[in-house]
């Protein structure tokens, strides 16, 4: 090696020295795009493939699947009826065990005599499989829309109070000192220090109940009543007709990522100090 290359070498700074590192192709935002289109190319091909392959009354090839959805979404109209039908029932279900949820986990948290009273029977029924009360809901209440409520508002409600709970024996000692060295009431520590300290758990138990409302909504229609999306897929499946049946699932899919998104959304808006809500750095 030549003196020259040697300076050259030694006047030129290594990646580390500038304080730039060249990030991979594949972990830029581009780049995780790219793996995710990629992927799904490769799944939708293998799944028309396979369904040209097979019967096509126990299986649908992706195309079959969208010239059902254009029939079902534009033609006839009957996917967004069904889709508002069931969205109704889950949505009022799921609003109503929200607060339940939070107020139930949160007093057996905070309170030793409530939890004596009560953590018995939460951890029976939420052991227990809901699908067995639907027989015992359909003599009391009967078929229809408050039945379909009930059923979602216990599937939902129980990872609710569970998290809750978690999150209010989860909150700092030194918080709720702080609070009674200032003389602060039980409400007014509650307010400013529990339900902050509470809020990701609440936020997770949701996050969990939004899987259980959509089986909560699928058990009541499929099980009870026979409308909506449940609806469309008994009659679907009784006649043979997978595409039917697949076109309901990814509506089933696409109002669950709706959903999370949701809030994940609401999650930022209250909790911007939160991992999830901050941004990520590179």
């Amino acid at each position: 090696m030549t003196k020259t290359s040697v300076d050259v070498d030694a006047r030129t700074p290594a990646p580390a020295e500038t304080g730039y590192e060249r990030i991979p192709f594949t972990e830029t935002n581009l780049g995780v795009w790219v793996i995710r289109a990629g992927a799904l190319a490769v799944v939708l091909l293998g799944w028309e493939l396979y369904g040209r392959s097979t019967n096509p009354a126990l299986f649908a090839p992706f195309s079959a699947v969208v010239t059902e959805f254009v029939d079902m979404a534009i033609v006839s109209n009957e996917l967004w009826v069904a889709t508002l039908d069931s969205a109704r029932a889950m949505v009022v279900g799921f609003g109503i065990a929200i607060p339940v949820g939070t107020a139930v986990g949160l007093a057996i948290g905070r309170y030793r005599t409530v939890e004596y009273v009560l953590d018995p029977y939460i951890s029976f029924l939420y052991a227990l499989p809901m699908v067995v009360l639907i027989p015992l809901l359909i003599i009391w209440i009967g078929i229809g829309t408050p039945a379909r409520i009930i059923i979602v508002f216990l599937e939902c409600v129980f990872p609710i109070i569970i998290n809750t709970i978690v999150g209010s024996k989860a909150v700092n000692q030194r918080l709720l000192d702080t609070a009674s060295s200032f003389c602060a009431t039980e409400r007014q520590t509650i307010r400013t220090v529990v339900i902050p300290s509470m809020l990701p758990y609440i936020f997770t138990g949701i996050h969990v109940a939004v899987g259980a409302a959509l089986v909560g909504m699928l058990l009541a229609e499929m099980l009870v009543v026979l409308r909506g999306l449940g609806g469309l897929i008994v009659s679907a499946s009784n006649a043979y007709q997978p595409d039917r049946v697949m076109v309901t699932l990814l509506v089933l899919v696409a109002e669950s990522l709706l959903l999370v998104g949701s809030i994940k959304w609401l999650r930022r808006k209250l909790m911007p100090w939160s991992a999830e809500a901050s941004p990520r750095t590179a």
